[in-house]
């Protein structure tokens, strides 16, 4: 008994793991209470509390399973869904310039200035930022001069027949 108090008060063959991130804890010694600190995520655990022993049981008889299939998935996972993200990205003309479609033509243009003003090269910008953004601004161009066109060509059937227009009634 007095071997288990002994190793109860001195801590020196317990290990921790923290149960927010799942790391193993390092003991940072203290003069009556002992100090457990997380490097990943900064969390301290006195060894008053009894989570410390709950989680050095739970280390003991639960050993941590081998995720590096999961992991590996996972990274899988995310570098196609980030590789999707980025090709969207760089297909939105307005995401490029940070326009909505539904924005007026001025407001397009001033929003095309203030880029160009920041991300030419001749201001500390890089000539490929400013490929993409004169790319993205031609694109809104045509793309908005076809939405034109087709208003146009819709438009001048419903010209051709135009609606009677009806007198204003004299009360």
């Amino acid at each position: 008994m007095g071997a288990a108090v002994a190793s109860w008060q001195t801590l020196e063959n317990v290990t921790v793991e923290c149960t927010h991130c799942g790391v193993m804890m390092t003991l940072q010694p203290g003069t009556r209470v002992k100090y457990f600190r997380c490097g990943s995520c900064h969390r301290w655990v006195s060894s008053t509390y009894s989570e410390v022993f709950r989680a050095d049981a739970k280390m003991r008889t639960h050993p941590v399973k081998d995720t590096a299939d999961a992991d590996a998935r996972f990274v899988e996972v995310k570098d196609r869904l980030d590789k999707w993200l980025t090709a969207v990205q760089e297909q939105c003309p307005y995401q490029t310039m940070g326009v909505s479609p539904l924005d007026p033509p001025d407001v397009i243009r001033a929003r095309f200035h203030a880029l160009a003003m920041e991300r030419h090269p001749d201001r500390g910008g890089s000539a490929e930022q400013m490929r993409e953004l004169n790319a993205a601004y031609e694109r809104i161009l045509k793309h908005r001069q076809r939405k034109r066109l087709e208003a146009l060509a819709s438009g001048t059937s419903a010209r051709a027949t135009p609606a009677t227009v009806l007198p204003a009634r004299n009360r």
